[in-house]
């Protein structure tokens, strides 16, 4: 039984890692074209600079899909570990593998909106630039300004801030409560504070380094 357990897990993970793959299969062939890499770089660069980035990630294209693959784990185990310290911290018996699944299924959330994103990129493709990217994913706080009025580093913390997030807190305590059957809000209570709490901190992370690089 246990051994069935967790091949239903690895399953679901690569069910979602080729779910991402998929989606930025999409977006490589209908969005960030070739077409699109010399439109965006020709007045920074020259067309053999461009031509030699081109062929360089052409040679190395699983790069980016092994890259994918590293950050859905990581996104996944740091979402399982901010939660499960959470979790024994209240005296709660529940297993890291049965949490891991959980986070797992709310995954999908983000693969809905990862897959609204690339329609809206998709939709707005004649206009799309690199600075605007960021400007066109669904229901976040920076999809309500406009890129150039927002600071580089405030880009990242308000994509971040989004509907989605919010169901996705929503959806890990709903199936939580289904699995140690406490009351749905005892599970918000602990969902909250631990997942919004690494949030914050992730987030706080990524605004440091990105000061640091410009």
């Amino acid at each position: 039984m246990k051994h069935s357990l967790n091949l239903k897990t690895i399953s679901l993970l690569l069910i979602i890692i080729r779910l991402y793959i998929f989606i930025m299969i999409i977006s490589e062939t209908r969005v960030f074209t070739d077409d699109f890499f010399k439109e965006n770089m020709s007045t920074q660069y020259s067309l053999y600079t461009i031509e030699s980035i081109l062929e360089t990630k052409e040679k190395f294209w699983w790069a980016s899909y092994f890259i994918q693959v590293v950050i859905v784990l990581s996104k996944v185990l740091f979402a399982t570990l901010c939660i499960f310290i959470g979790i024994v911290l209240s005296d709660i018996e529940l297993s890291f593998k049965d949490l891991f699944r959980s986070i797992l299924l709310a995954e999908f959330i983000f693969i809905i909106a990862q897959a609204m994103y690339l329609i809206n990129l998709y939709v707005h493709r004649v206009e799309l630039t690199f600075d605007t990217t960021a400007n066109y994913f669904p229901l976040s706080m920076l999809s309500f300004y406009s890129v150039e009025s927002v600071v580089p580093w405030l880009h990242y913390p308000l994509q971040t801030l989004n509907l989605f997030e919010v169901a996705y807190i929503l959806c890990i305590s709903w199936l939580l409560s289904k699995q140690w059957k406490p009351d749905y809000v005892e599970s918000l209570n602990i969902v909250i504070p631990s997942y919004g709490l690494g949030l914050l901190v992730w987030m706080v992370l990524v605004v440091f380094l990105t000061l640091q690089v410009s």
